[in-house]
């Protein structure tokens, strides 16, 4: 194998291979390529815990905005800078929050690269190293994504490059750098007040220097936490995209003194609980990286703390790997969280600095072995980096949220010029439309609210209100029955979108009277409305209307047959029932006498189907009798051409 310190066989090494940014260029390149190959270029749709905040990143950075616990404001600063500049550019601000991501990421894998030279481990060992971090899972996918952990890692690479070289040389620039680095890891996530003691092993040699140069080190020590005046600051700029009131005296200290503790750790003593702990700590580490690779970089790192030359490199890693897999396994709230996954990222760094280490210690007792090895560890990370890669891209691609995205954008604004509000749990849908709101066009004339917003207030200002159904899986209707007052009156606005109202929604004045169909429940059809949404697809608005108090709960049936009236059920080519009107929400027994009731529709015309009608009915149960239809409607559907 060539050594980039000399020559071997008589064959000069070109000079290109011999320097070591070579090297430290090309792993973060290499590393660079892979991640902007899986990037989130869209608004996230995983509900992953490995995405869980993404759809808030993504609305935040464009915005200039700060985002949840512990508020983060160095990587929404430098963030909101870099979507900024790439927007002047055309790209899109989710694409370009992951492009952010890739971009610390691969700078990472660089840092590992110099910190594995620092420890005077050959340039082509620590490229093998660093790029075995790189294509860990973990790693992968959070530089694909809008996440703040790549940053992290950084700065924590950087303090630890700085340390080590501080511990060699003594100098102050490399104490102050380990101070600056150090202190913003820290102050950007609270866990990494664990690498202190690592440090504190990496500068023994020269600890005293910070005695001596004590001011200048506080100085620069205080700069992060003066990067917390920017949450208070977009604040008073006006930011419309705020996590929590950090404006405020108490709010401002609650995300500057939150470490997360209370949210994460549920320590149990319970042996169960325990194994149950610690078997998931290992397969999620062996879900990063395939094990025994994953073993023998652990075991060669803190293997270095036998090596006479890199004994405090070797104790500082142990710590670290140690220290790490200990907080991981206290993660743990009997499911798999985003906290669990980001604490093991330090584990992985240490596994490829002990991976580099192993094959530079195998070259120093024979180059032939050693190049072999290396050569089947390059393979392994091949084929674990195509399983990375499909992982990381069933995240990056999933276009799930689009759907609730299409829904919504279906309600026309009302005419009446009341506002029209959709109200939606703060979370992945709720990120999904307000990104496609401000980036994308969509929505428009709406206005978008989370759970926070007070219905009672919103209706009495003269609201319409709306709510996606999956707002009710969070929130169901007894909560806004809270709110609003047990008589709710409902409708839809369009197809999987219901409004309330403390008061009839519909008047006789609004709904023409031009069908009449008389259901003989108490009910009849007053109007329908038939609309095209696409070619295979069509929207149906019903206007029920309550004759007399109903005494009987009715479902509706609404369907596409190919013969009118179907003689089988192979003729009923799409169904689109529902238990209650209202997407199932608005039992006919509340609705009162002169009440008319929206309902929306949605029949799917499959591919090579020629429907003759659409029948519209309602039908209960009987024990008895068993099925009770009303009187159908058929509604003739104009035959292809």
């Amino acid at each position: 194998m060539l050594d980039v310190q000399g020559e071997q066989s008589g064959l000069r090494i070109p000079k290109l291979f011999s320097l070591p940014w070579f090297w430290v260029l090309l792993a973060a390149g290499l590393s660079l390529v892979l991640y902007l190959s899986t990037a989130q270029l869209h608004i996230n749709s995983s509900n992953h815990p490995y995405a869980t905040d993404v759809g808030e990143i993504q609305n935040a950075l464009p915005r200039w905005g700060t985002i949840h616990h512990s508020g983060y404001p160095l990587y929404t600063a430098i963030g909101s800078f870099f979507v900024t500049v790439l927007g002047w550019i055309g790209v899109p601000p989710a694409a370009s929050a992951s492009i952010f991501s890739a971009m610390f990421g691969a700078t990472t894998i660089g840092l590992i690269v110099l910190l594995a030279l620092e420890t005077r481990i050959s340039a082509p060992s620590a490229t093998v190293g660093a790029l075995a971090v790189a294509v860990s899972t973990s790693i992968w996918v959070d530089a694909s994504l809008a996440e703040v952990h790549t940053v992290t890692l950084a700065f924590s690479m950087a303090a630890l490059l700085f340390a080590m070289r501080f511990g060699r040389t003594g100098s102050r620039i490399d104490l102050l750098l380990l101070t600056f680095f150090f202190t913003q890891a820290v102050m950007h996530q609270r866990s990494e007040i664990l690498m202190a003691p690592a440090l504190l092993i990496l500068i023994l040699p020269h600890w005293l220097e910070i005695w001596r140069n004590f001011l200048a080190v506080l100085l620069v020590a205080l700069l992060a936490p003066l990067t917390y005046l920017y949450l208070p600051l977009r604040v008073w700029m006006g930011a419309d995209w705020v996590f929590g009131t950090p404006g405020s005296w108490e709010g401002f200290w609650t995300l500057f003194l939150d470490n997360r503790a209370g949210r994460i750790f549920d320590v149990q003593n319970s042996p169960a609980v325990w194994w149950q702990r610690v078997s998931t700590t290992a397969k999620l580490l062996a879900d990063d990286l395939l094990w025994p690779l994953l073993l023998l970089g652990l075991a060669s790192a803190s293997a270095m703390g036998f090596d006479k030359e890199r004994r405090r490199a070797g104790f500082a890693f142990i710590w670290i790997w140690v220290a790490y897999l200990t907080l991981t396994t206290l993660i743990w709230r009997n499911r798999i969280t985003d906290a669990q996954l980001a604490a093991k990222l330090p584990i992985l760094i240490v596994a490829g600095l002990g991976v580099a280490y192993f094959l530079d210690q195998l070259k120093r007792r024979s180059k032939k072995f050693s190049a072999a090895v290396t050569v089947i560890v390059v393979l392994i990370l091949i084929f674990w980096a195509l399983q990375a890669r499909e992982f990381a891209l069933s995240i990056t691609r999933d276009r799930s949220v689009e759907e609730i995205i299409e829904t919504v954008d279906r309600v026309m604004p009302y005419e009446d010029g009341r506002r029209t509000t959709i109200t939606m749990p703060w979370g992945l849908e709720y990120w999904g439309l307000s990104y496609a709101q401000a980036y994308r066009n969509q929505l428009q004339g709406l206005n978008l609210v989370d759970h926070n917003a007070n219905p009672r207030e919103l209706v009495e200002r003269g609201d319409h209100l709306l709510a996606p159904l999956a707002t009710f899986y969070v929130f169901p209707m007894q909560w806004w029955e809270d709110f609003l007052g047990q008589s709710l009156y409902l409708s839809t606005a369009a197809p999987g979108i219901v409004e309330m109202s403390r008061a009839p929604l519909l008047s006789a004045e609004d709904v023409p009277l031009d069908i009449d169909h008389d259901l003989k429940n108490g009910i009849r059809i007053r109007s329908v409305k038939i609309m095209e949404l696409a070619p295979q697809q069509k929207q149906i608005i019903v206007y029920w209307e309550s004759l007399e108090t109903v005494n009987e709960d009715y479902s509706v049936a609404v369907h596409l047959v190919a013969k009118d009236p179907p003689l089988s059920k192979t003729d009923i080519i799409y169904q689109a029932d529902n238990n209650h009107p209202v997407e199932g929400y608005y039992e006919t027994t509340l609705w009162q006498p002169g009440e008319i009731v929206r309902d929306d529709y949605l029949i799917e015309i499959p591919e090579g189907a020629y429907p003759a009608a659409i029948r519209l009915g309602m039908y209960r149960t009987d024990p008895e009798a068993g099925f009770i239809n009303s009187p159908w409607l058929s509604l003739p559907v104009e035959a292809k051409p």
